[in-house]
Formats: structure tokens, sequence, C-alpha cells
């Protein structure tokens, strides 16, 4: 298909029906995109590939979207719509507060979607057990965006289940995977989470509050933290958080993978990190590598100081990795990954006894959109970790 052709595409950006060019994501919302090297790399065909679902109708669950998963082994499902949400009665259980927003929709039931290789309503596929992952969605998208996100795309090549809920909070995905589990075989030891953008903070909160639930999770298009923005505008209540990791205090690890681009947030590198003007976003260069600290500590891997981060500028003993990361870590804590045209630095964060439970991927020339690498490398750290549900001790498999 020609390139142009694709950039002029259309797609649903929001929950309230705001319709974006693919071009937009890197020219409208990011004139720092480097546009012509993104056509030259090749990248242009793997992102139409990944956002297909979203290009050819408006409706994720027109018949075209529907027989394109089911090309690729998918049964997808929609569930929950007749489970409305009394905001009211939950504020008055829970202490969280929510106000209808016309932007959103999603909000008002708890409505969940579902991805599920076709050969686990086999007779031989109820027998196995499927790993799930929990893909969350950003502020004020809406649930279908993720059919573009890369994800369910990555879960067919794998044959895991994906499920995608409307609300965002620990206790409603607590009760959509109990559902879940009545309709699907789901191996509790393999549930897993991420998200991108808001349904990255949320993603990166849920690792912090639940790892009884979470084998691992992958907070994306967001700072890693010990919590999340308690102020900033989304789609649902805002949480309160004590900034403890419920895995820490339990004494279990909680792998966690983080993925942005270096023009998203422009957190890369980090010793020129520059905070936004957007007052609910409180960053600077201090809470970014808290955020980090935060987590190795989670993960008994190695601490970085500010004082270390500006060192790596201009530092020629480190690798090209590292300096576009701006982190102090050792050389071959680095990886470099070149994939559909971007180049992909990736940090590996080792605990103490080697394994990687920490890593965080840069991906060069991206703004504030997934990747398709993006889903693939999330995934296949995934793979590697299981929860034991009794004892929560994280498992780790080569």
């Amino acid at each position: 298909m020609d390139i142009d052709k694709i950039l002029d595409m259309q797609f649903k950006m929001t929950d309230a029906g705001r319709i974006d060019r693919v071009k937009d994501l890197y020219t409208t919302f990011n004139d720092k995109v480097d546009l012509q090297a993104l056509k030259d790399g090749g990248y242009i065909e793997p992102l139409y590939e990944m956002m297909e679902p979203v290009l050819m109708n408006f409706d994720d669950s027109a018949p075209e979207v529907i027989a394109y998963w089911a090309k690729r082994g998918m049964v997808k499902e929609f569930h929950g719509e007749d489970k409305p949400i009394d905001w009211e009665a939950y504020g008055k259980k829970t202490g969280y507060t929510w106000k209808y927003n016309p932007e959103g929709h999603q909000n008002l039931a708890k409505h969940w979607t579902s991805f599920v290789p076709v050969s686990a309503f086999s007779e031989e596929g109820k027998k196995k057990k499927y790993p799930v992952v929990v893909v969350l969605h950003g502020g004020f998208n809406p649930v279908s965006i993720i059919d573009g996100w890369g994800f369910p795309q990555e879960a067919a090549r794998r044959e895991w289940i994906v499920i995608v809920p409307s609300v965002e909070l620990d206790d409603v995905i607590e009760e959509i995977l109990e559902d879940a589990k009545k309709l699907y075989p789901v191996d509790e030891s393999r549930i897993y989470s991420c998200g991108f953008s808001y349904g990255g903070f949320m993603s990166n909160y849920l690792g912090n509050l639940r790892p009884d639930l979470f084998a691992a999770v992958a907070p994306c298009g967001a700072p890693i933290s010990d919590g999340y923005c308690e102020n900033a505008v989304g789609p649902e209540p805002q949480p309160p958080f004590d900034g403890k990791s419920r895995a820490k205090e339990k004494g279990v690890y909680m792998p966690v993978m983080n993925v942005a681009g270096n023009l998203d947030g422009f957190r890369f590198p980090m010793y020129d990190f520059k905070a936004p003007d957007i007052p609910s976003l409180k960053y600077n260069k201090q809470t970014l590598v808290d955020g980090i600290n935060h987590w190795a500590d989670v993960n008994d891997a190695r601490k970085i100081t500010v004082e270390e981060v500006d060192a790596v500028k201009g530092n020629m003993e480190y690798c090209e990795a590292a300096r576009a990361m701006g982190y102090p870590l050792p050389n071959d804590c680095f990886e470099t990954v070149v994939a559909d045209g971007v180049t992909n630095y990736i940090a590996n964060f080792k605990s103490s006894d080697g394994v990687v439970r920490m890593k965080v991927m840069c991906e060069m020339n991206m703004p504030h959109w997934p990747t398709p690498e993006m889903s693939r490398q999330i995934f296949e750290f995934f793979s590697h970790f299981s929860r034991n549900k009794e004892t929560l001790e994280s498992v780790y498999t080569k």
C-alpha cells in the first residue's frame, strides 16, 4: 500500500468519537519526529499492519474487524455491557470519586473485550491453561484502540489471551478476571498487565498494588514510579496510593518493563530531561530517578543517582545506548534492537541473582504512540515469569 495513503488513513482516537489521521501521530502532535526517516526506514508498513483493524472500521465490532481476528486465530468477544456502574455507591464504598465526563463513556459499565485463541475452545484446548495479558487503554481512548496497539496481534502469535477492561481499577479488573476464568482456560499463575499512556500509569499502579494477581507488569508511554500522577485528568477515579510496593512488603519480586519513545515526554536522555508544562504532571529529573529506584528496590537491582545520571552526558566511556538513555549502568547492561527501521535501546537492571527483572526500553524518533516492537518485547519479557499463587513467589524461567 502507498505510504502516504497509509498516513492519511483515519481512526477513532477518543471514546467521544474524535477522528485523527495516522500522520497526526507523527506530525501534528509532535513536530520533533523525523517522519521522512520513518518512511525511508520502512516503519510505515509495519505500523499499518499493527493499526489495520482500527483503520478498516471505526466500529470494533464490525464484521470485517471480527473477521480480521478470526484470520489470525483469535475469537473476539464482548462482555459486561449490561453491568452499569453506580459510581455514587462505588464512591461511598471505596472513597474514590468520579464525575461523568462526556469523553469517558467507557466508564459507565463494566464492559470488557476478550481476544482468545481458537484452540482454547477445542476439547484439547480446554484442558490447557493460557497466559492472560490485561491491556489497559489510555485516558479517554476507546477500548477499541487496543485492536491497533499490537498487543492482541502478539497474543495471537503466541496463543495467549488478551483482556481489555473498560474500567481500569484493580477491584473491577479482579471481578472481570473472575468472569473470564468461568469462560476460558486461564493460567492463574501467568496473568500480566500492560498499558499505554494513562493505561501505563494504571498498570504501574497495579504492579505496585497487586502482586497477588499479576506475575509481571509493563507500564508504557508513562514513567515508572511509586504510584502514579494522583491529580492527572483521567477518565475514572484517581485512587489514593501510599507509595509502597506490596511486592516489596511481602518479600517477593514484581518484574517490570517500561517502554517509551525518546520524544514521548522527552525523558531520554535523562540528563537533559525538562518537565512538561502540565501542572498535574509534577515530574523532574529527581522524581524520574526516584521512580526507577523504587522499582529497582522492588527487584533487588542497582539504584542510580541524579549525579551519576548527569555524569553520563558526553562521557564516551559509556556505550551509545547508555548515552542515549542517560542511564549510568555498566555497558554490558544495555542492548540495541533495530526493528521495523526503528532503533530501540534497552537497559537491563539485573537483580542480585543475575536475573533481569526490570527493563526500560527507549524507542528512538518515536512520539507518544505504541510501536510493533513494543508488544513483541513486552510479551517476550512476560514469558519468563510466573507467580506461585500460594506463596506469591515470582518464578523465573529461562
